[in-house]
Order: C-alpha cells, then sequence, then structure tokens
C-alpha cells in the first residue's frame, strides 16, 4: 500500500512538472522592453501609396509582424534618427522574411511618391514608404493611430496661412517638488474651432511625449490624474489645479471653470496645470526661455522638463542666448523655395504583431536598436499571441 501510494505521488508530480510544457503559454516569460498595449488591439487597415506609386493595404502584410513608423523627408532631427534606426535592423534583419517595416509620412504635401523615390534611393532605404495625395485619407489614418500632426503644412503652397496658424500656445507645468516644465503647443494640433483648454493638454503633452493620467466625469468633464507618471495622491493631500493665464495682469489665475470649458484664443492663449501643493512663484510664465544646459560642453539639450534635466546632471537656466545674433548659418543657405519647414508631430513607432493587433510601441528617437530587434525576434519566433480579453472573445464567437 505504502509503494502504491508513492507511486501515484511521482505520477502527480510528474505530471505537475511537464504540464508547464505541454499545450500553449510561451516557453518562458519574456519582458518586452517597447511599451505593451494591454490588452493587445486590432490595428486598423488602410491603404496609402509607396514610393513606387503603387497602392499598399496593411492587411497585405497578413501574418507577418509589421514595424510602423511615423516620418518626413524635411525632418531635422527626430524623424531622421528613426529611420537610421530602422535603416540598421532592416540590415540586421534582412533574413527574416515574416518582419515588414512601412514608414508613413506626416507631410504628403511634400513627399510625393517621386519625392520619396529619390529620397530613400539617395539613401538606400529600400522598405515601404508611404504617402498619400488625398490629405484627409492619410489624416485619417493618423488620427486612427492615436498621432497628433500639425495639419497646417497641408496647404499644398505652403504660405496660405491664416494669421491664426502662427498663434503661439503653451502649457506649463508645476510639480510637487517644485520642478518645472514649459512645453509649446501647436495651434495647428487644435480644432478650427471652439479649441478648448483640454485639446490644447493632450496634444501638447502627446507632442512631447509626456504620459497623461486622466478621467472623465459625465458632468464635469475631463480631470487631471497624473502627468509624467506623478499622479495626485487618494487622500487629497495634493492634487493638479487648472490655471489660465491672464494676458492684462501677466499673471497665472487658478481657473473657475472645467479644462473643458475653457476656449483657447477666447479665455486664454496659455493653461498650467500646477500641484495643489507646490509653490506657485515657480510656474514658469509664458514666452520664459528655460534650457537644459550641460555646463561640460556648454550647450544646451532638447530636454523640455526640469524634472529629467536634472536627472541627467544637468542645469536647468533661463537661456542667455539671443537668438538672431548668430544664426547667418543654415536659413541663408537654404533654397527659397525649398525652405524647410517642420511639423509638429508625437513621435510613436508600432510593432504590429502577426496577428495583426498592435502589441508594443516605442516613443521618441532615443530607443535601443538592440532592443527594438530584441523584441522583434520575440515576436516573430516565440509569441503565441496576445491575449484576449473577455469582450472581444465574445464577438469573435458569435
Amino acid at each position: 500500500m505504502r509503494y502504491t501510494s508513492t507511486f501515484l505521488m511521482v505520477i502527480i508530480l510528474l505530471i505537475s512538472a511537464l504540464s508547464g510544457c505541454i499545450g500553449g503559454g510561451q516557453e518562458e516569460d519574456y519582458k518586452f522592453h517597447g511599451m505593451e498595449y494591454n490588452p493587445a488591439s486590432p490595428a486598423p487597415d488602410f491603404t496609402l501609396t509607396d514610393q513606387n506609386g503603387h497602392n499598399v493595404s496593411l492587411s497585405d502584410y497578413a501574418g507577418k509582424v509589421i514595424v510602423l513608423a511615423f516620418t518626413y523627408t524635411s525632418c531635422p532631427d527626430v524623424c531622421l534618427a528613426i529611420e537610421a534606426n530602422l535603416h540598421y535592423i532592416n540590415g540586421e534583419m534582412s533574413d527574416e522574411d515574416d518582419l515588414v517595416i512601412l514608414s508613413m509620412t506626416i507631410d504628403p504635401a511634400r513627399d510625393s511618391p517621386e519625392h520619396l523615390l529619390e529620397w530613400t534611393t539617395q539613401r538606400g532605404y529600400d522598405w515601404t514608404h508611404l504617402t498619400n495625395e488625398n490629405h484627409s485619407q492619410i489624416s485619417q489614418v493618423w488620427t486612427s493611430y492615436n498621432l497628433f500632426v500639425d495639419t497646417s503644412h497641408l496647404n499644398s503652397d505652403h504660405s496660405d496661412h491664416s494669421d491664426n496658424s502662427n498663434m503661439s500656445h503653451q502649457v506649463s507645468v508645476l510639480y510637487p517638488d517644485n520642478t518645472t516644465a514649459l512645453l509649446d503647443g501647436e495651434h495647428g494640433m487644435l480644432p478650427e474651432e471652439n479649441a478648448t483648454g483640454w485639446d490644447l493638454t493632450e496634444s501638447t503633452l502627446s507632442v512631447h511625449n509626456i504620459s497623461l493620467n486622466y478621467s472623465v466625469h459625465e458632468t464635469y468633464g475631463h480631470s487631471v490624474n497624473g502627468i509624467n507618471d506623478v499622479d495626485s495622491p487618494s487622500d487629497w493631500s495634493w492634487y493638479w489645479a487648472l490655471h489660465i493665464w491672464n494676458t492684462s495682469s501677466e499673471t497665472w489665475e487658478e481657473s473657475t471653470t472645467g479644462i473643458d470649458e475653457v476656449m483657447i484664443m477666447q479665455d486664454t492663449d496659455h493653461i498650467a496645470w500646477a500641484a495643489s501643493n507646490a509653490n506657485l512663484s515657480y510656474l514658469p510664465t509664458p514666452g520664459s526661455d528655460m534650457v537644459c544646459y550641460d555646463i561640460e560642453t556648454h550647450t544646451v539639450t532638447n530636454h523640455t522638463q526640469q524634472i529629467d534635466c536634472q536627472d541627467i546632471g544637468y542645469m536647468w537656466a533661463e537661456n542667455q542666448e539671443s537668438p538672431g545674433e548668430d544664426d547667418s548659418h543654415g536659413h541663408d543657405e537654404m533654397n527659397d523655395e525649398e525652405e524647410m519647414y517642420e511639423v509638429g508631430h508625437n513621435t510613436l513607432t508600432y510593432i504590429i504583431d502577426k496577428d495583426g493587433k498592435k502589441r508594443l510601441i516605442y516613443t521618441g528617437d532615443d530607443w535601443a536598436t538592440a532592443d527594438f530587434m530584441e523584441d522583434l525576434t520575440q515576436l516573430l519566433h516565440h509569441d503565441t499571441g496576445a491575449e484576449v480579453d473577455n469582450d472581444e472573445q465574445s464577438e469573435q464567437g458569435h
């Protein structure tokens, strides 16, 4: 009897040990480097035109892992870095038949198929670059992928802008530790009519790749709960308070109305979010030129938040350089007919899995290609698909 019990126990232990190796599930837990969608959501399909003048749809690549980046050829900085990263990845993973790279322009007014073909050929970029002469159609694709783009550049002659297109808006942020940020917004990214403080908040923080945690009340509308992962506590010991800029007195005033009722260009041109327990005297004023300064190299970095600047040991200070004093280079060298211009946008790069779901997202341009390729390898060879949430599963069952 004792031997029988022992034998049964051995069988049970063997079954338990093998249960992790039999059936679905991944071989081992893998931690993605990119931000993972939870739950993963279907990637919206689209049909656009590539640099060879051919129609290309996302659904053409069903069953493949797709990298979808948003760039443009006249971009002076971020996009060029992303394109260079993709060029490296494309070369290193050229033997992956199930990997597809797509670059979609956010400047179709300049990036015609002919221009894209010339530009990609010169640089040896042999993956698909997408555009469309129907600006409304490609704008819908941007929206479906949560991309905020300053669409004022879509006027084909780049000259017929209304006075409002040059309007300046800023969002000021004051954190509980009295560190600050002064973020430039883009008027062209706001609705043409009835733009609200919430429109300015959401678009500006998104352009600067700053996270925004918020809730929506059926009566009071949007409420900010956290900025840059600094969330207000549940005990209400402090909260994110809305302030609007009074042009007449040139002071910040705490708003008596909700963010959805603040009308940009009517009530104010600038807004601020300040932690209620912070010292309001530190709240940056619109037009002030705060920069992140590297003392050792005497150069200005691209950090727009004091908290990020100090984390890397640099100085957050007023810019002492007078614009235009030493600006004789660059602009004079540009061809007047082909004047460079920037398109305001947030920087997103998606990775879509073999099931056609948005699985990962990388923001900005400072991600490591090694991490990116490791995530791609996981999705190409070891991933068993994203879990389907209950709502989606029931829909598939009907």
